[in-house]
């Protein structure tokens, strides 16, 4: 931590000591969770054998970056079952069950949650077990005193994981919950190659931790510019992070910076009237050379219409968009592997968690709490769960 530039006598003061404490945990923390998902390889295994892969219906669910864990792996997991597997947010699943949930179809749910206790996590596993015949549940969690991890921890039926004690976060917004959660959620579903993803991720820590040293003034930099709006663009896996990424900035700096995302070919059609002098700008480059070109043709078309908004560029081996972004945040070539795309994902939020906790740091935020009015919560409160009428 001490890269910052910010003392520790000055985090505690401006209670913003343990959400950056909780960033910079992250590489210690993926170790231990892909440790622990090796050590309960022969249950993960067993659980999943007990599926027809081609038949089973697969839902990952949560709420907020919980569900955003679900959007970010859903291609990566369509892509490897070669069907589709379903990011359904537990909001939407609470306020209509019959429209997402399916009585006759074998069902995997999963669930993502960092305390396990909000209202609607709870009520969507008691929803779909009520319509579900044939449901198994896998239950992601980072709380061992939460409701879904109390209710499942003795199932012999279902697969419950919790996460290492840390990652049940302190800070207002998920960072370490949410990359490790979405880390274990791979290592589950690549049990059978858990070795080789424990050596990608090693390789993946080491690229991060010279990224974070290379990068955080330019970090810093970018996050003391006067902006009032940023957009992430992300494609395929990296869609989800730039949603995380955008919650990420609203959340830390209590609204104060209006944040959004979109793919690169979506934000032609309407939402880049969004750009204006105040607006950043963050392109997260894939390494996947298809998409590569859609997100390279927005970055230049954008440089070229500029209006005083900043462009950042986020990726690696990009010497064919030189001179046209404003900041370059370089990462080096990962090892080629079947992990690339999923895990380039782990290397790009922590891009927009600094870029957050920087500029939410320069707007006076108090980082752990930034709604000290209750408006929002750590765990969401004041929410209703009604009764489902099942017979209508």
């Amino acid at each position: 931590m001490e890269k910052v530039g910010i003392t520790l006598e000055k985090l505690k003061e401006r209670n913003s000591y343990y959400t950056l404490k909780e960033i910079f945990q992250q590489n210690e923390v993926w170790m231990q969770s892909l440790d622990n998902i090796k050590n309960q390889a022969y249950k993960i295994q067993n659980f999943l054998k007990k599926f027809n892969k081609k038949e089973t219906r697969i839902i990952l669910t949560g709420a907020g970056s919980s569900a955003f864990v679900g959007q970010v792996i859903a291609p990566y997991l369509s892509k490897k079952f070669k069907k589709s597997v379903e990011c359904i947010a537990t909001t939407d699943i609470v306020l209509n069950p019959l429209e997402y949930l399916y009585e006759d179809t074998e069902t995997i749910m999963v669930s993502f949650a960092r305390s396990g206790n909000s209202p609607e996590s709870v009520a969507t596993v008691s929803i779909a077990e009520k319509i579900v015949k044939k449901l198994n549940q896998i239950i992601i969690t980072c709380n061992k005193s939460g409701n879904l991890y109390r209710k499942f921890t003795n199932s012999d039926e279902d697969l419950t994981v919790l996460m290492p004690k840390q990652c049940n976060d302190i800070g207002f917004a998920m960072t370490s919950s949410f990359t490790t959660m979405l880390l274990t959620a791979i290592g589950i579903f690549e049990i059978n190659n858990i070795d080789n993803l424990i050596s990608s991720i090693k390789y993946c820590i080491n690229l991060n931790e010279k990224f974070i040293t290379n990068n955080i003034n330019n970090i810093k930099n970018i996050a003391m510019k006067e902006f009032e709006r940023i957009v992430y663009i992300g494609t395929g896996v990296l869609k989800g992070i730039a949603r995380e990424s955008a919650l990420k900035m609203l959340e830390l700096t209590n609204g104060k910076v209006n944040s959004s995302y979109d793919t690169a070919l979506g934000f032609r059609h309407g939402p880049k009237s969004v750009i204006n002098d105040k607006t950043v700008t963050v392109f997260y480059i894939s390494k996947d050379k298809h998409k590569r070109k859609y997100e390279i043709d927005l970055l230049k078309e954008m440089h070229s219409e500029k209006k005083e908004n900043i462009i950042i560029a986020v990726g690696e081996e990009l010497n064919e968009i030189e001179g046209f972004y404003d900041y370059l945040l370089n990462f080096n070539t990962l090892i080629e592997d079947n992990y690339t795309d999923i895990i380039q994902s782990l290397q790009y939020i922590i891009v927009g968690q600094f870029l957050a906790f920087y500029k939410a740091w320069s707007l006076g935020i108090n980082i752990d709490n930034p709604c000290p009015s209750g408006v929002v919560n750590r765990v969401v409160k004041g929410v209703n769960i009604y009764e489902f009428d099942f017979e209508k």
